[in-house]
């Protein structure tokens, strides 16, 4: 029984000193992040459209990685901007400009990250997590049909989801997807919900330079 005690304390010694030397050993690291959106969809209803919607971001990050397993997070806030143009349709179907609205967020993704190592010194990683934006300032609608009816909304959340590929662990380039799971803008009327708060999913180009 007393043998029994001492193997059961040795291993959990073991375990609390593999863990703290994992710890100690982990990767932890600075870098710079941009990301810019490469689609631009046109969201349109019998009388709107909302058109070339862009965004850039950039910004510091920080990754977490535990090296034996190449497992870990990543954690960025990114000051992004985000614009659209909205136009009026007639009857002939002819667009016309209306609206330039840009606004500005603090973008703050937090991403599980994986590593699969490649040929040196090439490593593929997968990435996925929650996001969550907070809207900083931005254009006020002036045209009448949307001043009083639509306004911007101070936070939104989603899922990203990406894949790359970092080289000379210093610089990371990827493929980003995001889905919204929550509305960009409070809307009193359901026609003009609908162009202005669609949740169709969103491409962005990623780079990362690690320090």
């Amino acid at each position: 029984m007393k043998s029994k005690k001492l193997f059961i304390t040795g291993f959990l010694i073991f375990l609390i000193i593999g863990s703290i030397e994992s710890t100690a050993s982990a990767q932890l690291r600075f870098g710079i992040r941009g990301e810019v959106g490469i689609n631009k969809p046109t969201f349109t209803e019998d009388i709107y459209s909302v058109e070339n919607m862009n965004n850039f971001k950039v910004g510091p990050t920080l990754e977490f990685m535990l090296p034996i397993v190449d497992f870990g997070i990543e954690a960025s806030a990114l000051y992004s901007n985000e614009k659209m143009n909205i136009k009026t349709i007639n009857e002939e179907g002819i667009r016309s400009m209306v609206e330039d609205i840009s606004n500005h967020y603090i973008d703050v993704p937090l991403n599980l990250k994986y590593k699969i190592g490649l040929i040196s010194p090439v490593k593929v990683f997968l990435a996925a997590g929650p996001y969550a934006n907070f809207r900083l300032a931005g254009d006020e609608f002036k045209y009448a049909s949307f001043r009083d009816k639509v306004e911007a909304k101070k936070f939104a959340a989603g899922i990203n989801l990406g894949v790359g590929a970092e080289v000379i662990d210093r610089v990371a380039l990827g493929l980003n997807y995001r889905m919204k799971l929550t509305d960009d803008y409070s809307v009193d009327e359901p026609e003009l919900d609908d162009i202005f708060n669609q949740k169709s999913g969103f491409w962005s180009i990623t780079a990362a330079v690690f320090f």
